[in-house]
């Protein structure tokens, strides 16, 4: 099972989308068309915290879902808060036994992408 975190323009004007999938316990981090790198679960869950806000009680996590392990799961959200004019995508992160975090999905996703790049090079 492949969760799509985000979508972008690239500067050439291709269209470019990243992908969360779950490999051997962790979690892999790609971009369409590329093998990406594979981070830690406890990686996604620092991403996560970092930028991470609890999700409004009247908002229903919703959506599709990446089972991480240990009850851990990743989420993606469509939400058109009153103030927006169109709606929003965000990651949810839930944990047993914590209330879930919302992150807007491009910032999460850069992070992850940083963090995947900064693997990719290093290996």
């Amino acid at each position: 099972m492949r969760l799509l975190l985000d979508e972008r323009i690239l500067a050439d004007g291709r269209h470019c989308s990243t992908w969360a999938s779950m490999d051997g316990g962790r979690v892999r981090i790609a971009d369409d068309g590329d093998s990406g790198a594979l981070l830690s679960v406890t990686a996604l869950d620092r991403v996560m915290a970092r930028y991470g806000k609890p999700l409004a009680d009247d908002v229903a996590a919703g959506g599709d879902t990446l089972d991480c392990g240990d009850g851990r799961s990743l989420r993606r959200l469509r939400f058109h808060a009153v103030v927006d004019a169109t709606g929003r995508d965000y990651l949810v992160w839930e944990r047993p036994g914590e209330e879930p975090v919302a992150v807007l999905a491009t910032t999460a996703t850069a992070a992850l992408r940083y963090l995947a790049l900064r693997l990719a090079t290093e290996n």
